[in-house]
């Protein structure tokens, strides 16, 4: 119980860190609103992984997510905010392979030397 505890600190610290200065308490707040909403059935691991998303960003839910499932003291739920979340993750993967390979092929981005691909002002291809 007393690591249960601890950890449970450790993440909301690192949570709460994790936000901007006058958004910190605004941001914890709504955490812990969607934390009890989830708790009480009144949404599902789905809309609550949303909501963490929205408060923290992507990034920080990669993250910190697996800590949060593993000490949610409620198997179901714990059950239902891993398959959850790995449909999250799998998202944000696809989506980072996705930007990659769109990189690699320099569609929506800037070649070396601020050129757009090649083309126009001081490219190769349109003069300059």
């Amino acid at each position: 119980r007393d690591e249960l505890v601890r950890r449970n600190r450790s993440l909301q610290a690192a949570l709460s860190g994790s936000l901007a200065g006058e958004g910190r308490e605004r941001g914890m707040g709504l955490f812990k609103v969607a934390s009890l909403a989830f708790q009480r059935g009144a949404s599902d691991a789905t809309a609550y992984i949303a909501a963490f998303v929205h408060v923290f960003g992507n990034e920080a839910a990669l993250v910190h997510l697996p800590e949060l499932i593993a000490l949610c003291p409620d198997a179901p739920k714990q059950a239902d905010l891993g398959r959850a979340f790995d449909v999250f993750r799998a998202e944000r993967l696809a989506e980072r392979g996705a930007a990659v390979e769109r990189s690699a092929a320099g569609v929506g981005t800037f070649g070396r030397g601020g050129r757009s691909n090649g083309w126009g002002r001081g490219g190769r291809r349109g003069g300059g």
